[in-house]
């Protein structure tokens, strides 16, 4: 990469060494005329001087010439060396092209983008992980640290090449010991979990995060603009990097048995739902079990089912540990599991239909003797000693739904008491969190003015309920949501307030919107009706 001697230097160390010969050149015929003049002296009394003179001229002049010959031998070349590179590893990897700047190292193994240079990576894999193909990280201990890009943590999320290849990082190298390494571009590093959230200053705060399947795949993207690295003198001395971005799909390593999600309609779907609740293509998030209630669902149905989305089990184990029918802790509600591929949920669009467990719940309904509810929780294990719990839940209002219409309120009202065990007409807010303040209702989730429903459990607030069974389970329609052996269906439903004399509220099960119905109203008969207990 570098000539012995330097070609800016070439000039004057040719004159010096024209100097330098010539005062050879001088000091030699200096010495030789003092030493021929005593040489005369002595052999002019000889008579072979002349012979003896012819003899030794031309061997004074022989190492003057070979000096000469060697000298031009050792300079004429020019030695050709290496180009510049990045190491970030400690030596593993030498970056010499835009895939190796993009490139990231696993505790097992190294994965660059593809690309022309790939051959000058013989050591790493050529990535070609996607949202339904990750990378799965190796050990279950893995961390956010370990998984190494050329970007340092500290710096998320850019930073300038410059910065790397000078101190503290010093990330520039070049084989032949060039110095003066300089560099342009900038390298930006962004991490995204499942949802599309972007948490790259979560991973910068927290580097020591383990990876949680239950936001995998995380899509980790890297970027570099166009820039170079080059050292002051060499040939070649300069790296040149392409403007260009990549991203790897990762997920953690699978050996923990877990639920991520517990997926029931997902149609439909305001769009405000809170991600740390529920995303929109999986369903709601499991939570500590430190609280059964804090775990869909809280409400129910007879037939009425979900899934829950396991990693590191299969729904086949989970059967065989817990059984195919499971009881509740107390009171008549049981869970009938099987193995079977999650919905299409209607006209929403969900290409990630997997093979995992499906829970339908089983209580009681019209055709019941014994129709009494008693808020019930439940439990599932991975093992057979119940050391541990890999989801729970409480049921806390269970529904009755009349098939057809109820042929107006009052028809309604006496259809729930009727039914006896507690059972009742629900209110506006056993339904849905919706809000309409419109027509008067308030009572959804405050400060959320929108006639429709989120997805999110029900909680309670003071002594009254804030959402119900719509806002959890989703569309009641046999259509769209999946429901279809149930007896529930795309009506309004009749609540008990009242907004004025002989006008009460119904609630839609399409999206849990809010209205009202007068006795006078051509619409007052084709309502339906639901019973919940208590």
């Amino acid at each position: 990469m570098r000539y012995r001697i330097r070609h800016k230097h070439w000039q004057s160390f040719s004159l010096n060494l024209s100097n330098y010969h010539s005062s050879q050149k001088q000091t030699l015929f200096l010495f030789l005329s003092l030493k021929l003049a005593k040489y005369l002296k002595f052999s002019l009394k000889r008579k072979f001087l002349s012979k003896s003179l012819l003899f030794f001229a031309p061997l004074l002049l022989l190492p003057y010439s070979l000096s000469l010959q060697a000298l031009s031998a050792q300079t004429s070349g020019v030695i050709q060396g290496t180009a510049p590179y990045l190491m970030f590893d400690g030596g593993a990897t030498k970056v010499k092209s835009v895939e190796g700047l993009l490139g990231i190292k696993l505790p097992n193994s190294s994965y660059i983008p593809p690309g022309i240079n790939s051959v000058l990576y013989p050591n790493a894999t050529v990535d070609i992980s996607s949202v339904d193909n990750p990378i799965e990280m190796p050990n279950i201990t893995n961390i956010f640290a370990d998984i190494q890009t050329i970007v340092p943590v500290s710096n998320y999320p850019e930073v300038s090449l410059t910065n790397l290849v000078n101190a503290p990082y010093n990330y520039g190298r070049d084989d032949d010991g060039d110095r003066g390494i300089n560099a342009t571009g900038i390298l930006t590093i962004k991490w995204q979990d499942s949802s599309g959230k972007d948490i790259t200053e979560d991973v910068k705060a927290n580097p020591n995060m383990k990876l949680d399947f239950c936001n995998a795949p995380y899509q980790l993207t890297l970027s570099a603009t166009e820039g170079y690295l080059s050292t002051e003198y060499g040939i070649p001395k300069t790296t040149y990097f392409n403007n260009a971005s990549h991203s790897y799909y990762i997920n953690p390593n699978r050996i923990n048995a877990k639920v991520c999600f517990a997926q029931p309609s997902l149609h439909a779907q305001q769009g405000d739902e809170q991600r740390e609740y529920w995303v929109r293509k999986k369903g709601f998030k499991v939570q500590p079990f430190n609280n059964p209630t804090n775990n869909f669902p809280m409400t129910g149905s007879n037939k009425m089912f979900f899934y829950l989305l396991l990693v590191g089990i299969t729904p086949e184990q989970v059967i065989a540990v817990n059984g195919s029918t499971v009881q509740g802790i107390e009171g008549n509600v049981r869970l009938q599991l099987s193995a079977a591929t999650t919905h299409g949920w209607g006209s929403i669009s969900y290409p990630e239909r997997v093979w995992d467990l499906k829970v339908e719940l089983i209580g009681p309904t019209l055709s019941w003797e014994n129709k009494e509810f008693l808020s019930t929780e439940f439990k599932l294990y991975s093992d057979n000693i119940g050391g541990h719990l890999i989801y729970n839940f409480k049921i806390e209002r269970w529904f009755i739904p009349l098939p057809g219409e109820a042929n107006g309120y009052w028809n309604a009202h006496n259809f729930c008491n009727s039914l006896g065990y507690g059972y009742r007409i629900p209110g506006v807010e056993d339904y849905t969190n919706a809000n309409r303040p419109d027509i008067g209702w308030n009572s959804g989730i405050p400060g959320r003015n929108i006639d429709m429903y989120r997805r999110a459990l029900s909680y309670r607030d003071g002594n009254h309920w804030v959402g119900g069974f719509f806002n959890e389970w989703g569309v009641m329609s046999d259509a769209n949501s999946g429901y279809p052996d149930t007896d529930w269906n795309v009506y309004d439903y009749w609540a008990y307030q009242t907004r004025s004399r002989n006008e009460w509220y119904s609630v839609g099960s399409g999206g849990g919107n809010i209205n009202t119905i007068a006795i006078s109203s051509h619409l007052y008969n084709t309502n339906r009706v639901a019973c919940v207990s208590p």
